[in-house]
């Protein structure tokens, strides 16, 4: 109930009214802390529920993704996931053209079958650990600024309230100044091998992140393909003026930046820790590997 900077909390009275209004039996389990959402969706399935519902942001649907998916497979095939978006910028919604009203969403048959996007990276210990996410990953400047944008500080919070575009450009703009380059190895289906000095590294399947920004890509839910947007080393300066672009879609456009289509990815750092996010939640540390399981997920909204 955090997500949105507390206004999904807001929203959800509002939206258990309407349930409420329809006599619909609610049986709600708020998160109380990060990755609560993994262990009631593992709980859930267990016992022996098919349609699990979430109410929250991107992150929230991400954690409950990583709860019904083990070994890269669904742990029951018949699971369905309803996704209430209510967070702050709700990027997985935007894959899907034709969204339904939330409330609508309680008894809809009409769901797509996703694509999932697997990582396997280390944690903070240094453990290796796998992940999964349905919209955009990022190490960089951009992983940095999230972490930040995370932070549960009664400025952000009060940024998040007034407007999510402000929140993400402050938390942007101040990693801008303290975050500089990195060097890495990225590996494209283990045949193209690029060296870079970067100052971000994205794979995605969704091109929208961060609220109101884009990298401009055609890109789908179930097209099979990773897509990977590189923004090369820069100064600081040079970073302020790509921002506009960032928000009409034409940062690819740009000189120092690339766009490559993969079914496999890996990312080594020559020197140095870079934190990785996925779907707006920090996990871990390179070295990492992305891969694709093709519509894997049954999803409803």
């Amino acid at each position: 109930m955090l997500a949105g900077g507390g206004k999904a909390r807001k929203r959800w009275d509002s939206f258990s009214e309407q349930l409420q209004e329809k006599s619909y039996r609610i049986n709600c389990h708020p998160t109380q802390y990060q990755g609560h959402a993994i262990e009631l969706a593992r709980q859930a399935v267990r016992e022996g529920f098919k349609r699990i519902y979430v109410f929250g942001g991107d992150g929230t649907l991400n954690e409950v993704l990583n709860g019904v998916i083990q070994d890269g497979r669904l742990i029951d095939p018949e699971i369905q996931l309803v996704f209430l978006g209510a967070g702050s910028s709700c990027d997985v919604e935007k894959m899907f053209p034709e969204k339904l009203e939330l409330i609508d969403r309680i008894e809809s048959e009409r769901s797509y079958l996703v694509d999932v996007c697997k990582i396997a990276c280390r944690d903070n210990q240094g453990n290796p650990i796998v992940r999964y996410f349905l919209a955009n990953s990022s190490i960089g400047v951009i992983s940095q600024s999230v972490e930040y944008f995370n932070q549960k500080k009664p400025f952000m919070s009060f940024l998040k309230r007034l407007n999510i575009d402000v929140a993400a450009i402050y938390a942007g703009l101040k990693n801008i100044f303290q975050f500089g380059n990195f060097n890495a190895e990225i590996v494209i289906d283990n045949t193209e091998r690029l060296d870079r000095e970067l100052k971000n590294i994205t794979i995605f399947k969704c091109s929208y992140f961060g609220g109101g920004m884009n990298y401009g890509v055609e890109s789908g839910y179930d097209d099979g393909k990773l897509h990977v947007a590189l923004i090369n080393k820069m100064g600081r300066l040079r970073l302020l003026s790509y921002i506009p672009s960032l928000y009409t879609g034409r940062v690819l456009k740009k000189k120092r930046a690339e766009y490559h289509q993969a079914n496999d990815v890996i990312v080594n750092l020559k020197k140095g820790n870079v934190v990785i996010e996925t779907d707006g939640e920090i996990i871990g540390y390179p070295p990492c590997e992305y891969s694709l399981l093709p519509k894997l997920v049954s999803l409803v909204l």
